[in-house]
């Protein structure tokens, strides 16, 4: 993609005061799109006086059930971005989950700062990546019922660490296995007694995608392909 693909395009990023914000701004302005920060504390008539032509929701801190860490996060997914392409990111697809009807809960362990293998569908963000591509993971929190509004597109196990994914195919013993189905909603078990865990989700009629891990992280090897094709699609 050039630096060209999103010009004039105008990318809304709603901030979940999270320090990742910003490197999401520059992956996203690095294509050519004008861009826009408002904090969650905006109201949801701010946000649609940006007129925007996709919205990032970031990473934060906290739980999507509470008003105080997330605040205008959930109206606009309710809201807008069933008309506006977004992607969320971390708490933007925990916050997805919640307003649409999922649960979200204690990830097996805290993450922080740690890249795991992701196993995906090929296709939406994820059109043309490698499977288990190595991603950073930043989270305590975890999808653990999704509704059916959303398809799971990415999953990791979570007892398989950055050298698995280092180690790519050549090596299956693991268990995580590219999504050949449709996964089914939330953690499972995996046959040898790690869990599966959702690290990407996609609206079934909405154009509503969003990625557990972070894609602006350095431990995300293919972040700005995953940003580029978002915004193909907008």
């Amino acid at each position: 993609m050039s630096a060209a693909v999103a010009r004039d395009r105008r990318v809304l990023f709603v901030d979940n005061f999270d320090s990742f914000t910003y490197n999401l701004v520059e992956y996203v302005s690095e294509h050519g799109a004008e861009t826009e920060v408002l904090m969650n504390t905006a109201s949801l008539e701010d946000v649609r006086a940006v007129d925007p032509d996709a919205i990032v929701i970031s990473p934060g801190p906290g739980h999507p059930e509470n008003d105080r860490d997330v605040g205008v996060t959930v109206p606009v997914l309710r809201e807008v971005s069933p008309e506006v392409p977004t992607l969320g990111v971390c708490l933007g697809l925990e916050a997805a989950v919640y307003a649409y009807g999922g649960s979200v809960g204690r990830a097996p362990e805290p993450i922080h700062g740690k890249a795991f293998p992701v196993a995906h569908d090929g296709k939406g963000v994820f059109s043309g990546l490698e499977q288990d591509f190595p991603a950073g993971r930043y989270h305590s929190l975890i999808a653990t019922e999704v509704p059916d509004c959303f398809e799971v597109t990415a999953t990791t196990d979570h007892e398989v660490s950055a050298s698995s994914a280092e180690r790519g195919s050549a090596d299956r013993s693991s268990g995580l296995r590219p999504l050949e189905d449709e996964a089914s909603g939330g953690s499972s078990d995996s046959s040898d007694g790690g869990s599966e865990l959702v690290m990407g989700i996609r609206h079934r009629e909405h154009p509503i995608e969003c990625v557990q891990f972070h894609p602006e992280s350095v431990l995300t090897g293919v972040g700005h392909d995953v940003i580029e094709n978002f915004l193909r699609a907008v």
